[in-house]
């Protein structure tokens, strides 16, 4: 059942992963797209690893939900071509806003 459940949320994340790529504007001047899908899964996920969730419900919404929402391998690809750009910023910008929002995300649960 739990493989079923990263199933169905591995999809629901791809599927929004796709909604926002396509439609967050291509030529945004900070925040890209995958920035912004990365960062809400870094919250989400720092928030997930803070509550008691079953195995079954942290795996749909872990391996799940966030692994179908945040990609990595584009995270990569979009720093590669903006280092060779000149840009290498967006790296360490992607890794530092990441750790503050799972940060944030882990904080949230002990405020609530």
């Amino acid at each position: 059942m739990t493989i079923l459940g990263v199933a169905i949320g591995s999809a629901l994340g791809t599927m929004l992963r796709y909604i926002v790529l396509n439609t967050w504007p291509a030529k945004s001047k900070y925040f890209t797209a995958v920035f912004i899908v990365n960062m809400v899964g870094s919250f989400a996920l720092g928030y997930l690893m803070a509550t008691g969730a079953t195995y079954a419900m942290h795996s749909f919404w872990t391996t799940g939900v966030i692994a179908g929402l945040t990609t990595f391998s584009t995270m990569m690809t979009q720093s590669g071509q903006y280092t060779r750009g000149q840009q290498a910023w967006y790296l360490a910008w992607q890794i530092i806003f990441g750790m503050i929002f799972f940060s944030a995300g882990t904080a949230l649960i002990t405020i609530l």
